[in-house]
């Protein structure tokens, strides 16, 4: 039984470790904010994140065709990366947000504004240039840090946008394939647009979504938004904006298999006296 508690406890630290991988579906931005000290934004995944995940965020531009460099623009602005240092709940939104200095930004996850949770780098030591009269803010996993990428080494997740009007060398639905809730877009008419967050999540108090059909059905209708043309400082905020359907996690399916086979063992040991 010792040995058996042992290999179980093994499996659970081994799957506790790995690392979510994301694919286009599982992430939607929840706000941003293109203040350039106190701003920030915030997403949402649809599934578990496990400890140890990183995800990606640049303001730089993707090509349309890419080029024998890769999907980014040569001329590279910001990129940012957000390891977890904890689980984080399918439905639950993570905000990035601003510390006061230019371009750095902590983040917080979970219900009633978040607590802490994981370490955002500023990867090439850019000023954050989300700018408030037309940029777009991309979410992307990859193995690792690049100012460039060839398409078979990135995952496009999300993009946030006040563009207005995409040229052949910006357009992020043509470039990326993302589309729906994946690619928000909030630019209000021809003005400056520099805050929307979806409006669930704003006070971080609002009672949570019952599915993640709901909640995706939600972000996807634009009457659900909180925007704000002028210069402000409103916070970006993490909530709780769905709760998932339990379902077992990795350790406990590792756990059951472990169990049936110490059974199994038991019983065969049996057998033969």
């Amino acid at each position: 039984m010792k040995r058996f508690l042992t290999l179980a406890a093994m499996a659970a630290a081994g799957f506790a470790a790995q690392a979510t991988t994301l694919t286009n579906g599982d992430f939607a931005f929840t706000g941003v904010n293109g203040n350039t000290t106190v701003g920030g934004w915030s997403f949402v995944t649809f599934t578990d994140i496990a400890a140890g995940t990183t995800i990606y965020f640049t303001d730089t531009n993707v090509l349309t065709t890419p080029t024998s460099n890769g999907v980014f623009s040569t001329t590279a602005e910001t990129f940012w990366s957000w390891t977890a240092n904890a689980k984080v709940s399918a439905g639950t939104s993570v905000a990035l947000l601003g510390t006061g200095t230019t371009g750095q930004y902590t983040a917080k996850s979970g219900a009633a504004g978040g607590t802490p949770n994981g370490t955002v780098t500023n990867l090439n030591g850019g000023a954050s240039n989300i700018s408030s009269g037309g940029d777009i803010l991309y979410a992307f996993q990859a193995a690792s840090y690049a100012t460039n990428y060839q398409p078979s080494a990135i995952t496009f997740l999300g993009a946030i946008s006040n563009r207005g009007t995409y040229t052949s060398a910006d357009n992020p639905s043509a470039a990326t394939g993302l589309s729906g809730i994946q690619l928000r877009e909030y630019k209000v008419g021809t003005s400056a647009t520099r805050y929307t967050q979806f409006t669930a999540q704003t006070t971080g108090t609002d009672a949570p979504y019952a599915s993640m059909a709901q909640l995706k059905s939600a972000l996807a209708d634009g009457d659900n938004w909180t925007t704000i043309t002028a210069s402000n400082t409103t916070p970006i905020v993490a909530d709780v904006l769905a709760v998932a359907a339990p379902v077992p996690e990795p350790e406990s399916y590792a756990l059951m298999l472990l169990g049936l086979g110490a059974l199994a063992g038991v019983a065969r040991r049996r057998a033969r006296r």
